[in-house]
């Protein structure tokens, strides 16, 4: 069965549409892609996945569970969906150090071992321990994502959506990023949503990528037909 199953999805930002009609499945433990220009949809389907999008229509399912619109995220569904922004900054508080933004969604989960689960999250992501001590403004951009990625990680999540989450960073760092994503995905058997604009991240990441334009999937390229670069449209 398919971890995710999209039909028909349908999203309006008051008069303006912006998902009109989607529909893709995911298999568990396989990366699928979203690819178009800025202002396709796809990552307004990242949101409605992630819980942060609530008014929608059509039919989702998600880790077998089938969503009603305007409902928040609870239990376990909250924990298994887990969402890697564009740019850290967003998503790390400012005045925090990297340990208390770690430490918080393992108390909110009533998780134990917190230190260690902290310590252990950074080192996977290629961190020092004494990362923890730091405040994000004190950190690279790609060491900022690395602990975007961490906490994402944490509640070992069944799903992991990535929004774009190396498009703000250098091509060196992306490179860096992207593999170990890769190795993440390997060592806890995740299964990854990407959404990207970049033909090259989505070829090196993906085995099924499906592109869209004006709101609706157009077409869905396998792992032959990107090594073909079929997926680059123009």
């Amino acid at each position: 069965m398919a971890l995710v199953e999209v039909r028909q999805l349908q999203v309006a930002f008051g008069e303006k549409t912006a998902v009109s009609a989607a529909s893709f499945a995911i298999e568990k433990g396989e990366t699928f892609s979203l690819i178009g220009e800025s202002g396709c949809g796809k990552s307004t389907i990242l949101r409605v996945l992630a819980g942060l999008h609530r008014q929608w229509r059509g039919e989702v399912t998600l880790l077998g569970e089938q969503l009603s619109s305007g409902e928040r995220f609870t239990g376990a569904l909250r924990r298994n969906v887990q969402m890697v922004f564009q740019d850290p900054w967003a998503s790390l508080h400012p005045n925090h150090t990297i340990s208390r933004t770690l430490t918080e969604p393992l108390k909110i989960h009533g998780e134990t071992q917190i230190t260690q689960t902290v310590a252990d999250a950074l080192q996977q992501v290629g961190l020092s321990a004494d990362a923890g001590q730091r405040y994000p403004h004190q950190l690279s951009g790609g060491q900022r994502q690395r602990v975007a990625i961490a906490r994402a990680l944490l509640l070992r999540p069944q799903l992991l959506l990535l929004d774009e989450p190396t498009s703000a960073l250098d091509m060196s760092v992306q490179a860096e990023i992207l593999n170990l994503l890769n190795r993440l995905k390997q060592q806890h058997g995740m299964t990854y949503l990407l959404v990207s604009h970049d033909a090259d991240v989505i070829a090196h990441m993906s085995d099924r990528a499906a592109f869209m334009a004006h709101g609706q999937i157009q077409r869905v390229f396998d792992r032959e037909a990107m090594q073909h670069g079929e997926h680059r449209m123009g």
